[in-house]
Order: structure tokens, then sequence, then C-alpha cells
């Protein structure tokens, strides 16, 4: 299936990019398929950035980009590796772990003393917080696109499910199918062709792949 993609190449923030020290050259130099993921507004695989310190010395680190629309502009949002989670105190423990097994969580948080809603994710490669603002009216309007592009139809609890960052079971044909919120996925959702069992062991296969002997 071909990637679509989200953004031009006047949008790209080579400012911003030049900053980690990836300038136009190398933006455009891009293996394709590595372009095309950057360009579709997915999480890109682990790249190699440069960072300079104060004192002059520059770091390579290892980190993922991401390309999104925030109220109309376009933003560049970095996951670097890190040796632990970030520690979020808004995090119970069972959230945390929660997270770490690979699943979604819909909370609510203070930040500068407004509360938004947020689907927050762990991207256990990196060990980074995925973190997707949100409203009602957003989320719904995600939902929609999404049955639209995948031409499928969910049922009013299907959908409240899905916005409370749940995977939910649907039939089309003869054939299951499950549907859920991936934030690391261009749209933020995932299909997997399969009932929920065959997402749970999806997840599972993705969490053991990047927690070898865990």
């Amino acid at each position: 299936m071909a990637v679509v993609k989200h953004f031009l190449e006047k949008e790209i923030p080579y400012g911003k990019l030049a900053n980690i020290g990836i300038d136009k050259d190398k933006v455009l130099s891009m293996p394709k398929d590595l372009l095309d993921t950057f360009m579709s507004g997915s999480i890109t695989p682990l790249i190699q950035a440069q960072v300079r310190s104060n004192s002059g010395t520059i770091y390579e680190i290892p980190l993922k980009l991401q390309l999104v629309h925030n109220k109309g502009d376009v933003e560049l949002l970095t996951y670097p590796v890190r040796k632990n989670i970030p520690r979020d105190n808004t995090l119970s423990e069972i959230e945390r772990e929660h997270l770490q097994k690979g699943g979604v969580i819909r909370k609510e948080v203070n930040e500068e003393g407004i509360r938004r809603m947020q689907l927050i994710q762990l991207d256990n490669e990196t060990k980074s917080l995925i973190k997707w603002s949100l409203n009602g009216k957003h989320l719904s309007d995600r939902i929609a696109q999404m049955e639209k592009i995948n031409d499928i139809q969910l049922g009013i609890n299907q959908k409240n499910a899905i916005k409370e960052g749940k995977a939910v079971e649907l039939e089309i044909g003869h054939e299951k199918v499950s549907v859920g919120v991936d934030l690391k996925e261009p749209q933020g959702f995932k299909i997997v062709k399969g009932d929920l069992f065959e997402w749970e062991r999806q997840q599972k296969i993705r969490y053991d792949i990047v927690n070898a002997g865990f």
C-alpha cells in the first residue's frame, strides 16, 4: 500500500531540523522509505541527530522524528532515546505499567493552567511518551475521517470505546477487523485484520521486539 503524504516539501520546518544537525540537503537525500514515512506524519525509525551544547560540544543522539499539524502550523516533534521512561507525576504506577505493555490511556492533564484531555502512549524503543491533545469534536472528526478512508462504520459504543483508548472489533463482510488508537500512525489509529486477540498479539509482538529479554 502506497504511503499517503500529509505534508508538502514547502511545509518542512528546515530551521528546526537544522537545530538538530539535519539540513535541507540531508532531508531531501533521505532514503525514499524514510522520507515517505516522515512526510506521511508517521513517527520515523531511529535516526542520528546532532545537538550542540552551550559550551560548543556536539553530541550525537539517536531519536525519532514526527511532523504534526497544530492549529494551522506544522510542528516538529522529537522522541530521543532515554534510559528510562520520563518521570511524569501525573501518571500513576498502574498507568505506567499499562503504557509499558503497549496500552493507551486517556487522561485529563493540567498544562500551564489549562486542563486538557490527552491520549498517551509509550514508544518502547525510545522510552518517550507520545501525547495527543484532543477535545471531543476533534477526536470525533478524526474517527469520522478514519472511517471514510478505510470504508468502515463504527457504532456509538465502539466510537466511545476508541475515545477511551480501547480497541474494538467489527465484522466487514465475513472478516473480523480490530480498530484502535495508535499514536505512532499518521492518523492516530491502527486497523488490524483479525479479532481482539490478534490485536493484543500484535501489540505484544511489538512490545517483545523492543524489550528483548525483559
